[in-house]
Parts: C-alpha cells; sequence; structure tokens
C-alpha cells in the first residue's frame, strides 16, 4: 500500500465530519479507483455508478453519492460531488484492524461504521442503495431500515473470490448481505445464484453498463460520442497493424520487473514493427491504493519499452473505446478479459497461480470454457506462439439485448 495512503488513515482519525447531505431516494457508493475516468472539467466520472446516477437523472432522480473509506476523490472533483465522512470512517477502520487482530476468524464488525451509515441513510432519507462493494456494516444498516441495497459487480467474481464465493459468504447473516448484486455476465450471476437464492438474495444479470454504452453508441449520448470523437482525433485515426492490449494488474509482487513477464517484454521487443501495443494501467496504479506503482511503471517503460509500445492512450481513454480497436488483449491476472470477452476479444493471462492453484481454478470459468480466456506461460516461446494461433479469431460481441432489458427494468424500479 502507497505510503501517503496510510498517512491519510492517520491524519483522517483526527478529523471531525460537517457535512451536509441532501434528501435524495437512492444513494450511491464508490471509492477512488471506482471513479477512474478523468473528464475535460477535471472532475472524476465513474464509468460504473455514474453511469447508473445518469441514467437515474433521465428518470427525475437526482442521487447523493458517498465514497467509501480512504477516499481522496470527492466534493467538487467528483462528478457526483461525492462526500465522505473520511474522520469517521479511518476511525471506524483502525477499530476494525484491531478488532480484527484480537478475535482472528471471525468478521470485525464495526459497530462505528454502522452507525455512520445509518445516519448518512437517515438524514438523506434514501429507500435504496447501489454501489460497489457495499460493506456488511453498510448492508446491516440499511436492512435495518428497510433501505435497498445492490452491489455492483467491479472485477471478477468466481467461487473462490472472498467477496464472492459460496464459503465464503453463504452462511453471513442475512443482514450482512445486500438484497441483490448487478452483475455483467450468467457465468458470474451462477456463482451468486448458487448460494444467495436461498438466502433471498436477488442476482441481476444487468451487463456491464460501461460497455453497454460504447457498444452500442446512442445518438444522444454526448459523453461517449465526443470521447470517442477526440479519441480517433487524438489517435491519428488507426494505424492498419494489428493491435494488442497489455492490461497491468495492481499490486502483483511475483513479476520480477513489477508490471511485465519477461517473457512478453521480448515478445514486445520482437514484434513492436509489425504490432501496436498498448499498455494499460490498473486504476488502482492511477487513483487508489497502488499509485506508488504508477511512479515505477513510468521509470521502467522508460527504459524498458519506450518506442515499442504506447501506455497513455490506452491509460486515458475509456476502456470500451479502446477494445473497439483490439485484435487480442494478454496481462497477468487482470479482469479485463471478461470486458475483452464480451467484445469478442480473446484474452491470454500468465500468472501461474491461475493455473497451479486449486484457489483459482474457477476464476474466468464461464469466458474460459466458451473458449475465450486462455491460461499459459510467460515464456517468450508461449506467449509468441498464442499470438500467432490467435490473431485472427475475433468474434462478434456479446448480445446485450437481455442485459439491457433487465437494466431497464432496474431503472425503474430504483427511479419509483
Amino acid at each position: 500500500m502507497d505510503y501517503s495512503i496510510v498517512k491519510k488513515i492517520f491524519l483522517d482519525c483526527f478529523r471531525l465530519d460537517t457535512i451536509d447531505y441532501e434528501r435524495t431516494r437512492v444513494l450511491t457508493i464508490a471509492h477512488d479507483n471506482d471513479r477512474s475516468f478523468l473528464l475535460e472539467n477535471g472532475k472524476y466520472y465513474s464509468p460504473l455508478v455514474d453511469t447508473i446516477e445518469d441514467d437515474l437523472a433521465r428518470h427525475g432522480v437526482d442521487c447523493v453519492s458517498v465514497a467509501r473509506i480512504i477516499s481522496s476523490i470527492k466534493g467538487d472533483i467528483s462528478y457526483g460531488n461525492a462526500r465522505s465522512p473520511e474522520g469517521r470512517f479511518a476511525r471506524a477502520l483502525i477499530g476494525k484492524r484491531l478488532k480484527g487482530l484480537l478475535f482472528r476468524g471471525a468478521y470485525p464488525f464495526s459497530r462505528m461504521e454502522e452507525h455512520t451509515w445509518g445516519e448518512i441513510l437517515d438524514r438523506t432519507g434514501a429507500e435504496k442503495v447501489v454501489g460497489i462493494l457495499p460493506s456488511r456494516e453498510l448492508c446491516t444498516a440499511s436492512r435495518k431500515r428497510g433501505v435497498w441495497v445492490a452491489d455492483v459487480q467491479h472485477g471478477v467474481i468466481a467461487d473462490q473470490h472472498p467477496w464472492y464465493g459460496d464459503r465464503f459468504r453463504a452462511h453471513d447473516p442475512i443482514e450482512y448481505l445486500p438484497h441483490a448484486f448487478l452483475v455483467w455476465d450468467h457465468g458470474s450471476g451462477s456463482v451468486i445464484s448458487k448460494w444467495a437464492q436461498r438466502r433471498g438474495v436477488e442476482t441481476i444479470v444487468t451487463g456491464n453498463r460501461w460497455i453497454a454504452r460504447f457498444m452500442h453508441r446512442a445518438a444522444d449520448d454526448a459523453l461517449v460520442n465526443q470521447l470517442a470523437a477526440r479519441f480517433m482525433r487524438e489517435s491519428g485515426g488507426w494505424a492498419s497493424r494489428k493491435t494488442i492490449l497489455v492490461s497491468l494488474s495492481a499490486g502483483d509482487f511475483n513479476i520480477p520487473n513489477g508490471f511485465v513477464p519477461p517473457g512478453l517484454e521480448a515478445v514486445i521487443r520482437r514484434t513492436a514493427k509489425e504490432f501496436r501495443w498498448l499498455v494499460r494501467l490498473h486504476p488502482n496504479q492511477i487513483r487508489g491504493f497502488n499509485t506508488d506503482e504508477s511512479k515505477r511503471f513510468f521509470a521502467y517503460f522508460d527504459q524498458s519499452l519506450r518506442g515499442l509500445a504506447e501506455w497513455e492512450l490506452a491509460t486515458r481513454y475509456p476502456l470500451p473505446l479502446i477494445l473497439h480497436h483490439v485484435d487480442l488483449h494478454v496481462s497477468w491476472s487482470s479482469s479485463v478479459c471478461i470486458e475483452a470477452a464480451q467484445f469478442g476479444i480473446k484474452s491470454a493471462l500468465m500468472n501461474p497461480r491461475l493455473r497451479t492453484l486449486n484457489d483459482c481454478d474457477e476464476y474466468y470459468e464461464y469466458y474460459r470454457k466458451l473458449g475465450m480466456i486462455d491460461f499459459i506461460d510467460e515464456s517468450e516461446a508461449v506467449v509468441h506462439g498464442w499470438i500467432r494461433n490467435n490473431l485472427n479469431v475475433r468474434t462478434a460481441p456479446e448480445s446485450y439485448a437481455e442485459f439491457d432489458r433487465e437494466y431497464y427494468k432496474l431503472v425503474e424500479f430504483l427511479a419509483a
């Protein structure tokens, strides 16, 4: 974790919170790395949560947004004018960590955090909450007040994932759980529903709404259309070369240089004149818990990949816009492979843990069975061979018709 994050937690412990919350029917939740897209006006936009807020605004609902613990994107620099009771959240976090040390094996539930969320719900009058990773404390405060809560998928969902898997969540007290999980695909939905359905928790397959906006651009979606036009101007159109996207993962300590496996780096050097290589930093490396990694990446890139690959364009613009122009995707272990699969783009993941540990056997299982994701060795020969074998196998994008129907029903429910 970045030292600046630790420093912020410490300083926030002494902060007294005085925040005004407007009345609203819908409260939204996101963290800094979820508000990852910087607009031209200097505000940070949450692709997943602010998309829902914009759709609700068309139904006459103005949301109030809360930044989760240790966030710095709030107020005027956040698109949704997010609020954050940082002092109370920080003190609750410290209390949870201490409680976790004393009572190992049990979830260190924080009454302080629950009370903080309860006060926010009471002051806003919110009837529904939609957000990324709503905590057990938020779910408890909401259920006590009859407030409906939904958890929005933001990455991989698998049986072995500690937030979503059967053995991790099936035995949680019902008050710890949201009323619904909003997921991107049927594979993610089946992971949740196998334990959630019997608990009375819904699984709603809405698709990734940020992807939906770019996959089928609406004429009246000003943000998306402006971004697409600006992207084409800045990229100079698009090269005739085949394009390969490399998406970085945050916090990967088992890569020698910290970012690009040696075998893949060798392939980039070998094929730089033949392919256009794009490297995309993880949102956490830009704004989040791993911002220290971006500084190290820039130094690594200048030393090892300058003139062979690009990172600015692929990192600065929305992922779905980049995927429109990509032929293949490779990564150590990024969940970008799910979004790529929905665009009909094959991915190769090289983290050996995905191939050798039982804990990871079922990661990305749905799209692996569809032939869209492969787990491969990171050696130069294997990576180069995989690229040659898959360079021309892009398939049709996934149909969003069913997902759209479920999402529009959800928006009407939230706005009611």
